[in-house]
């Protein structure tokens, strides 16, 4: 678990800025805001209307989620260096789905949705079209695990369960 200094230069390698031009990725750089977080402090909480994109550039950051069917705080994952989180919030201004976590002392670089809206407008499009590329990585990895869990644990009861969530979080 190393927690050494992540080289800015190869945020520019993360999925999310690889397509940006010289001009845009220096556009960019100037929106970034740095962030330092001490070990253990709650970089958001879940439920925050917070709405900021975060790059890890030296540190560990976890991931939490509370749940109501089986009350606890459940881990999601673990971030180090060069990692990106929180983009989902900046993307649909919804509240954060979970906490993050600095496990250690953590460096972040933070994009704002204020400074998102300032960037250019090529930029922008860029980097919502990396987005799509990104939660469509993710949907077919949520869908790999719905076709897992069928395998598990049988499509009756993955069909119930789905009809419940339907009903709970409808389109």
């Amino acid at each position: 678990m190393s927690s050494t200094r992540y080289p800015f230069e190869r945020v520019r390698d993360h999925l999310l800025f690889q397509s940006l031009a010289d001009a845009e990725w220096k556009a960019l750089t100037a929106a970034l805001l740095p962030s330092r977080f001490s070990p253990g402090q709650v970089i958001f909480q879940e439920g925050d209307p917070s709405s900021d994109l975060y790059v890890v550039l030296s540190g560990i950051v976890e991931l939490r989620r509370q749940y109501m069917r089986y009350p606890g705080d459940y881990w999601l994952a673990t971030l180090h260096a060069g990692r990106v989180f929180g983009e989902l919030s900046l993307l649909t201004g919804r509240r954060r789905s979970f906490t993050a976590v600095s496990l250690t002392e953590v460096q972040t670089l933070r994009l704002s949705s204020e400074g998102l809206l300032l960037l250019p407008l090529e930029v922008q499009v860029k980097l919502y079209r990396a987005w799509i590329q990104i939660i469509g990585e993710r949907l077919f990895w949520l869908d790999s695990m719905f076709a897992d869990l069928l395998e598990q644990r049988g499509a009756e009861n993955v069909a119930s369960a789905m009809a419940l969530l339907q009903q709970r979080y409808p389109a």
